[in-house]
């Protein structure tokens, strides 16, 4: 048996404050029986903690995004507390973003790594961020990552990376980008990633698929960009749920509680 996963959401924001019940059912509805949220910031992480306990088909991954990175760097050792959570599965949503803030890259990149280490200290996934920054990223995660699984989040890397990337236990989550006109390099490459690499997310409230541009995104729109990448891989829509499934439980199946373990 498999189901849908949302492996990177931000259910935790404002945008979900009036109907988060009723987005969660909508997801559950349409298959997604696991959503990752991650977190963003220490604020964001003490949010995602209660909406976890809260809701049993959430679980956590929790991190300080390079955007939340100044002239001085947070204290890891609170993370370090918060990763000890039971319901906390990966460290993320971390790495390096030169669009919105260039004058921070050193600080980004300091951060970047303290937190890989986290995460080798932990034996957590590691869910990375990377805009504008494919480079610099990469070589972290050369350097820097030696025993954890990368999940490169909303991955838009190009082939040469890709081709580095597969001899690693590296694995490619893709959202509704995937499905914009104007993404057809990304297809390109997309195109060339196995499924045994596959996983995906919707980044809600963000990048909803093409269909529902202008609109809050949400958990439950993941089927329509899983269906997408179906036609352009030419499997069924069950095989990619499947492979997904599969994906995430070789992942993160000793971090699945007893109610996911049993249905594999």
């Amino acid at each position: 048996m498999s189901f849908w996963v949302d492996i990177h959401a931000h259910l935790e924001g404002e945008e979900f404050l009036k109907d988060r019940e009723e987005v969660i059912n909508r997801a559950q509805n349409a298959g997604v029986e696991i959503i990752v949220n991650a977190a963003t910031s220490l604020s964001s992480i003490q949010e995602t903690l209660k909406l976890v306990e809260r809701y049993p088909s959430l679980y956590a991954s929790v991190g300080i995004h390079p955007q939340e990175i100044g002239d001085e760097l947070p204290d890891f050792s609170i993370l370090e507390e918060y990763v000890r959570k039971e319901k906390v599965i990966a460290i993320g949503e971390v790495g390096l973003d030169y669009y919105w803030d260039r004058s921070h890259i050193e600080k980004q990149k300091e951060a970047f790594i303290q937190q890989i280490e986290v995460a080798e200290k932990f034996s957590l996934p590691l869910i990375v961020h990377s805009r504008e920054s494919n480079k610099d990223l990469w070589q972290i995660i050369k350097e820097k990552v030696r025993d954890v699984v990368v999940i490169w989040h909303c991955f838009s890397g190009d082939e040469e990376i890709l081709q580095e990337a597969l001899p690693r236990a590296v694995y490619f989550s893709l959202g509704g980008v995937v499905t914009y006109p104007g993404a057809t390099h990304l297809r390109e490459v997309v195109q060339k990633i196995p499924l045994s690499r596959v996983l995906l997310e919707t980044d809600a409230p963000y990048l909803p698929p093409q269909s529902r541009r202008g609109r809050r995104n949400e958990p439950a729109f993941l089927v329509e960009t899983a269906s997408f990448l179906a036609q352009l891989w030419g499997v069924s829509l069950l095989t990619l749920r499947e492979k997904v499934w599969e994906n995430f439980c070789s992942i993160f199946g000793r971090k699945l509680d007893l109610r996911y373990n049993n249905k594999t």
